[in-house]
């Protein structure tokens, strides 16, 4: 049965909820995004796959997106909007939840203009077997159909603490937790990179490892000699339990220096070595 949410709340959130429409004719594709300060809106890499992009506000008003930047791995995009006026929402703590919160998303699915559904959290984490397995995702009973994806999904206070990306099977929503949002919105005005692209592997002690596959050239990695091969642990005295760790330990590394754990060839000392981050984005690197 739904769990009934505090009017007050779920219309303050449908004011900030946006429809995006991306194409035209036949390829055209729909969504919902979450407006944001500087006139931007944040939304799903998958919403954003076609020209050109129309963001509608609660109201009706309309206007036309650029987008800024795009994360197809975490399945974000944030969108620049000029003039639409859509009042902005400010990003909770997705770290504070807990299994068991009871939790609403609001967006415009098979053309219902902010719909609002209702649940509660199950679990917030990797989601073993899964594609993206590495990624820590907030799993709830929410009901969502498409036009869903991109929309936000809150507390009964009206925190946002994740992004709608998707229903896996059984019908459990997964979003995507604020922490990363942040961390994406962040990199897209900093450009921190530390210069490597990676895959995630398992430790001997069953704990998540970070692989480095390349070093980009003349990036913060390659001036502290860090190596294809190495597997990062942790940073900043924190082990690693996401990919999404990782990026959020860049993004506020302080002084822009990022103090990595790692090994190497093999070998079970963990080393450090302080990282310089790079202030200029690199494309497809972490």
């Amino acid at each position: 049965m739904p769990i009934p949410v505090p009017g007050s709340v779920a219309e303050k959130l449908r004011r900030q909820t946006v429809q995006i429409r991306a194409g035209r004719g036949r390829n055209r594709s729909g969504g919902s995004g979450l407006a944001i300060v500087d006139e931007r809106v944040i939304t799903n890499a998958h919403v954003v796959c076609g020209e050109p992009l129309v963001v509608e506000a609660w109201d009706g008003r309309e206007a036309e997106a650029a987008c800024i930047r795009l994360d197809r791995r975490r399945d974000l995009g944030l969108l620049s909007v000029r003039g639409l006026g859509a009042d902005a929402a400010c990003l909770g703590d997705s770290d504070r939840l807990r299994p068991g919160t009871p939790v609403f998303a609001v967006g415009n699915p098979l053309g219902f203009v902010g719909a609002v559904s209702s649940g509660v959290v199950h679990a917030i984490g990797p989601l073993k077997g899964f594609a993206s397995s590495s990624l820590s995702w907030i799993q709830a009973d929410l009901r969502l159909a498409p036009g869903n994806s991109g929309g936000p999904m809150a507390d009964f206070h009206g925190n946002v603490l994740g992004i709608n990306s998707m229903v896996v099977r059984g019908g459990l929503a997964l979003a995507i937790p604020s922490r990363a949002v942040q961390a994406f919105v962040t990199r897209a005005k900093t450009g921190r990179r530390l210069g490597v692209t990676v895959q995630p592997v398992e430790l001997a002690t069953g704990k998540l490892g970070i692989l480095i596959l390349e070093i980009v050239p003349d990036s913060g990695a390659a001036a502290a000699s860090l190596l294809p091969g190495d597997i990062l642990a942790g940073a900043d005295g924190r082990a690693f339990r996401s990919l999404d760790d990782l990026e959020m330990a860049i993004d506020t590394a302080p002084g822009a220096v990022l103090r990595v754990e790692f090994y190497r060839g093999g070998q079970q000392k963990l080393r450090q070595v302080a990282v310089r981050l790079t202030p200029a984005p690199l494309p497809h690197a972490a």
